[in-house]
């Protein structure tokens, strides 16, 4: 009495074939989803890194312009110049919505403007 055909070994191999075929396209495929997105991500921290070298370059640019313009003021014997000049610069760019500043240079010296990336705080 035999209840299993022959072949039931050779159909049940079969099918075990065909299952792993697709969990390896499966694999292969998620693999490469993720071998792209790592190119992504990468070529993304670059951008971003490049941005922040640009900024702080700007910004290291901008302070030196700064402590040129405070030092020739001072070097004139002009202190009282020296204050009005950041009052000027504290109220009109930071406190009146950026009104002596026009693409991060001031209007009035023409200097790369240093208040523009310094964070204010309010209560």
């Amino acid at each position: 009495m035999q209840t299993e055909p022959i072949d039931a070994p050779f159909d049940e191999h079969l099918a075990l074939c065909r299952a792993y075929g697709a969990v390896q396209e499966r694999c292969s495929r998620v693999m490469a989803q993720q071998r792209a997105e790592i190119e992504r991500l990468q070529a993304q921290a670059v951008r971003l890194r490049a941005a922040v070298i640009v900024r702080d370059t700007a910004l290291a640019l901008a302070r030196e312009d700064h402590a040129r313009l405070v030092a020739r003021l001072i070097g004139e014997g002009n202190a009282s110049a020296v204050a009005a000049d950041l009052v000027i610069c504290q109220t009109g760019c930071l406190g009146h919505g950026d009104y002596w500043r026009e693409q991060d240079r001031c209007r009035r010296t023409g200097q790369h403007c240093v208040l523009a990336d310094i964070p204010t705080f309010t209560a």
